[in-house]
């Protein structure tokens, strides 16, 4: 969440726990404290991710959690009620849309503006959106890959793919229950991605990193070690990577040849925590054929374009949404 005079105040992963008995449910933890009940849960208590490839999967659970977070963000939001600028997948449609205003409104806002995820995260990467030239950023975030090529403060093309960091946890779920016999949960994925993750093909290295992990024997059910190696991850990964490059160049190719040009001589901007995957943008430089580069902090690209919008006022007022 943003503020324009404070920048970057909550930080946090959209998830909440509450507790259930006797037919009644409440409130019991949102973001990082909800986040470490994830798979760990009692009978007696619910944990939820209520949001799924960026729009809202579960109405009454994404109000708790964004009425707990105004509580902990803004501590006044009792007594005043905030205006609110959310960002949204390219192509969310209009229902996708109210539902993601009503739920806002109904957990303490005042009004809810929507701006497309690629417009804000080329906003926050410093890309050049006003001008008479085209610019191409690529969002990689936890639901959904965002790419859009911008100019004069609008988006000419774009698309929005089912690909973002939760698929690579779930694709090396995958990978390590095929080839290791071993299940493993949400949170040793995402360890896995941290330390040995790579876009690169892993047989050009020397040495391989490895890791040692645990969890659930697919054959018997007891619990069970294994050593992955970044082989392992690359297999699991390769095919999403596949998705983001096919991406770009379906973009590409719809782009007007002037606009293509500049990005061509320009190169591609990847902004989102997905970007910070060890060598994407050398894999995707090699395989398009022009330069692609991670911006400037790009796990806040979104968030910060976001307070840009709003601070431009009047010369960017045309890209938020407040009727959908």
């Amino acid at each position: 969440m943003v503020t324009v005079q404070k920048g970057i105040i909550l930080d946090e992963p959209s998830v909440v726990a509450f507790n259930e008995a006797k037919g009644k449910k409440s409130f019991l933890a949102v973001g990082d404290d909800a986040k470490l009940m994830l798979g760990k849960t009692p009978e007696s208590i619910v944990a939820s991710q209520p949001l799924s490839d960026g729009v809202i999967a579960d109405f009454d659970h994404a109000e708790t959690m964004i009425k707990e977070f105004f509580k902990k963000a803004i501590p006044t939001s009792k007594y005043r009620k905030p205006k609110v600028v959310v960002c949204v997948p390219f192509g969310a449609t209009p229902v996708e849309k109210r539902a993601i205003q009503q739920a806002i409104k109904a957990a303490g806002a005042s009004a809810v503006g929507l701006l497309d995820e690629p417009m804000a995260a080329a906003l926050g990467a410093n890309l050049p959106v006003l001008q008479p030239k085209g610019s191409m950023v690529v969002d990689i975030g936890g639901g959904t890959t965002e790419i859009a090529v911008v100019a004069l403060g609008g988006i000419t093309n774009a698309t929005s793919l089912k690909t973002g960091g939760n698929h690579f946890d779930e694709a090396l779920i995958r990978v390590i229950k095929k080839n290791l016999g071993l299940h493993i949960g949400g949170a040793t994925a995402e360890k896995i991605k941290l330390e040995l993750g790579s876009a690169l093909d892993p047989g050009r290295s020397v040495s391989l990193k490895s890791l040692m992990i645990s969890g659930i024997g697919s054959t018997n059910g007891l619990p069970k070690s294994a050593n992955i190696t970044q082989k392992d991850s690359y297999a699991a990964f390769r095919t999403l990577i596949d998705n983001i490059e096919s991406g770009v160049r379906s973009v590409l190719e719809r782009t007007p040849p002037d606009l293509a040009s500049d990005v061509f001589d320009d190169g591609i901007t990847l902004t989102g925590g997905g970007s910070l995957l060890h060598g994407l943008d050398e894999e995707l430089t090699q395989r398009l054929n022009i330069r692609v580069f991670v911006a400037e902090n790009p796990k806040y690209s979104v968030a910060h374009g976001a307070a840009y919008a709003v601070q431009m006022g009047k010369k960017f007022v045309h890209a938020i949404e407040y009727n959908p």
